[in-house]
């Protein structure tokens, strides 16, 4: 039940409720004096805005009044009406209705007027909230300013902290900011205009945020006298645009550093923009660095034109999203630059080709040095190759002299020791000079050729472990056969890859340990092993083990010589192996010692090809 409660009384009401003592609240008037009028006739008056009209009496000191009570609907309250008795009251009280019922409708009017400014406020509270801002507004007369709603949340500060005082407001701003901040403060208070201010505030849990303020101030006879404006959280704008020139910074760093030429084609118009270093590289000046697809296809090489323009084309019509072309290009002054041009297409929403943003590169240089470096190796190959060759007829006449030698019963065995000495000498460098061919056919003929034909694996393994036997009487050769070992294969070369591996198996192995030999078949591959315990190879060595050139390890050979050889064993070993369509691998650890795995397919025709 609402209770009801004078807020304000004319000069006749105060004199009334002085001399006839009527309390404030309307609960309480049948308990002081006045009856005839109820809270519940009130609230229903209240609520339904239908005007209400009793007779109100009220005694003391043994007098008695009586009044025509007309209460109606005002705003959030009652206004009631306390009017004498005449002898005429009906028209009296039509009046008063009358009245009562015009004040309602001016009351109902002021009532929405309030509701529409109420709700424009919210408007405008959901709005800046949005948006993320806050407007504020400073006025002479009151001196101080006033901020919208959730200000202090704004501002990352407790609430009740940002005040109406411009020095509380400071006091958030980061302390570099502040004198600008209280300098621009004053310039707008001085002029009579817009004016706009950008700052950091310092949050309370420590962030930083980027804020700026708009608005306008107004002056009156050359004085402030309001000042009002929005502030907007403009944090993320600021780190994308510190972002940005972040990036466009590094752009133009990485254009100086690799001295390319980026261009940038708007596939709509086909028009072409070079950033920078067309002067540089190609001798071409400003004005050419704007230009379209044409002018840059007119100065492509004409026998690569056609191919380059085409692939352009393509790509940019292609679902992929990279393109790279090496041509040569026309500079200003006539010559040709060798060109490494790579482009990335950029799409629109819809996901249709928009532009293609890429950089020239000048390669000319690098391609003359790799021309170069390609020149002079094949020369020395050939020079390798022609030289090895003819170094076997005098290489062959040695050998045939030396066992002619050694045959003579003549000679003494000082003689004989010698003779000896020379054939194996001889027959070391022959071996070197088989070596340096193959080397010279797998680097200059695509590989080495193969003379493919049915072979048994272990009748070429017993072959090369009874020679090697005879070479290293003290050393052990273990050998074992797995299941078939029949294919099609070039025996002669595979003799030659299992001596190697053998060879080495037994000059780097440990000295009182045998070496083993396997071939395990696995159906339709054909799978070697050769191991031998001992020092691992180091693993840095792993990685270029078959290369040219290179030799594994520090073993010596008998009497602690160094063994002999241009470290091409184990590069000839895997050109052979790769010739059969094969493969070669190496474990080798501490535990388990090394192991070199062969793996070679059943039929060889088809990778002798």
């Amino acid at each position: 039940m609402l209770d009801f409660e004078w807020t304000s009384l004319n000069a006749a009401a105060e004199h009334l409720v002085h001399d006839w003592d009527v309390p404030s609240r309307v609960s309480h008037w049948e308990a002081r004096g006045p009856w005839g009028l109820d809270v519940g006739a009130c609230v229903r008056t209240w609520a339904s805005g239908i005007p209400l009209s009793v007779a109100l009496r009220m005694t003391r000191d043994g007098l008695e009044a009586r009044f025509q009570a007309v209460g109606v609907k005002e705003a959030e309250g009652l206004a009631l009406w306390l009017l004498e008795p005449s002898e005429d009251e009906a028209p009296a009280l039509r009046d008063a209705l009358a009245r009562e019922r015009e004040a309602r409708r001016e009351a109902e009017g002021a009532l929405e007027g309030s509701r529409d400014l109420r709700a424009r406020e919210e408007l405008l509270r959901l709005a800046l909230s949005k948006a993320r801002m806050v407007a504020w507004e400073w006025t002479e007369s009151r001196r101080a300013v006033t901020w919208s709603q959730e200000a202090d949340v704004f501002f990352g500060q407790p609430a009740g902290s940002l005040g109406g005082s411009l020095p509380s407001f400071l006091a958030c701003v980061v302390v570099e900011d502040r004198p600008r901040v209280a300098r621009g403060i004053e310039q707008a208070l001085a002029a009579d205009g817009a004016y706009a201010l950008k700052f950091r505030c310092r949050h309370a849990d420590g962030s930083t945020h980027w804020y700026e303020a708009v608005g306008q101030s107004f002056h009156d006879a050359e004085r402030p006298h309001r000042v009002v404006g929005v502030v907007m959280d403009c944090t993320e704008r600021e780190l994308a645009e510190a972002a940005l020139r972040e990036a466009e910074e590094r752009y133009r760093l990485a254009m100086r550093a690799t001295h390319d030429v980026l261009w940038d084609c708007e596939l709509s118009t086909g028009r072409v923009r070079w950033e920078a270093g067309q002067e540089e590289l190609f001798g071409y000046r400003r004005d050419d660095a704007e230009h379209d697809l044409d002018w840059w296809e007119e100065r492509l090489h004409p026998d690569e034109r056609d191919h380059v323009a085409a692939g352009l084309r393509e790509f940019i019509a292609s679902a992929r999203d990279a393109w790279q072309a090496e041509y040569r290009f026309l500079r200003a002054d006539g010559s040709w630059a060798h060109v490494l041009d790579r482009g990335v297409l950029a799409r629109d929403g819809a996901g249709r080709p928009a532009r293609v943003i890429g950089s020239m590169m000048d390669i000319t240089e690098r391609k003359r040095a790799l021309e170069r470096m390609v020149e002079e190796a094949e020369f020395r190959e050939r020079f390798i190759g022609i030289l090895g060759h003819d170094l076997r007829n005098p290489l062959n006449a040695i050998t045939l002299s030396a066992r002619a030698l050694r045959r003579r019963s003549a000679i003494s065995s000082a003689q004989q020791q010698l003779a000896q000495r020379i054939e194996a000498s001889a027959e070391r460098m022959g071996t070197m000079i088989s070596d340096i061919l193959d080397l010279t056919r797998a680097r200059l003929s695509g590989g080495i050729p193969l003379q493919v034909a049915p072979a048994n694996l272990t009748t070429v393994c017993r072959q090369v472990v009874e020679e090697l036997s005879a070479v290293h009487p003290d050393r052990f050769i273990a050998f074992d056969v797995d299941g078939r070992a029949d294919g099609l294969w070039d025996a002669d070369r595979l003799a030659q890859v299992l001596s190697n591996l053998v060879g080495n198996a037994l000059e780097h192995g440990a000295q009182d340990a045998p070496v083993l030999l396997r071939c395990l078949d696995f159906d339709t591959r054909q799978v070697v092993e050769v191991h031998n315990p001992g020092a691992p190879i180091p693993a840095p060595q792993l990685a270029t083990l078959f290369d040219p050139f290179r030799q594994a390890g520090s073993a010596h050979g008998k009497g602690g010589r160094r063994r002999g050889g241009l470290g091409l064993g184990l590069f000839i070993v895997r050109e052979i192996v790769h010739a059969h369509g094969g493969s070669v691998d190496v474990r080798s650890s501490e535990l388990d010692g090394t192991t070199f795995t062969v793996t070679l397919p059943r039929d060889a025709r088809r990778a002798a090809r």
